[in-house]
């Protein structure tokens, strides 16, 4: 099964987001009960791994989080596959990120290594997505500033595919965070 650990996205951060997802064609934007903050994406994981992960996740308390969101990037250079709005970088954010990263080394999960920008993905790019609408989004979006949301949970997802659509996320466990 495919794993990752999130901070949820609750309702009213979900609807500000999602009253800023339109105006860039190519655009497939994430439905509200799919938009998360990745801390860790595991992979593709047995069952063996799974337990152990949850075991480690759920070891040790975890510090809670307030998710600041303004503003849009974007992942790829030439080839823009996702639109995503900026989560303020913070020490708890970093704090769980580690956590995240020993639970996979105790489960021996390998981890694919690249640089970590807090965010919450809004849309998948079509192939060939025009660029200039990427950037006057992100351009439309340096306003963007959604109050700051008190998250005290973590979640393990599976990632389920559909034929067609976005995946489905399936909560799989929660970890309190502590204040």
């Amino acid at each position: 099964m495919i794993l990752f650990a999130a901070l949820p996205v609750y309702d009213k951060l979900a609807k500000d987001i999602d009253r800023m997802q339109r105006g860039v064609s190519g655009a497939r934007w994430r439905p509200r009960e799919n938009l998360h903050m990745t801390l860790c994406y595991f992979g593709e994981v047995s069952m063996d791994q799974a337990e152990v992960l949850d075991d480690a996740l759920a070891r040790n308390p975890l510090p809670a989080v307030e998710l600041s969101v303004e503003g849009a990037g974007h992942f790829g250079k030439t080839d823009i596959h996702a639109i995503w709005a900026r989560v303020e970088p913070s020490e708890q954010i970093t704090t769980l990120r580690k956590a995240c990263r020993r639970a996979a080394r105790e489960a021996r999960i390998n981890l694919e290594v690249r640089n970590f920008i807090p965010h919450i993905t809004m849309a998948y790019m079509k192939q060939d997505a025009p660029h200039e609408r990427i950037l006057a989004f992100e351009k439309r979006m340096v306003r963007f500033k959604a109050p700051a949301q008190f998250t005290d949970e973590m979640i393990l997802y599976s990632s389920e595919p559909k034929k067609r659509g976005p995946n489905i996320y399936v909560p799989r466990a929660s970890y309190p965070l502590l204040g």
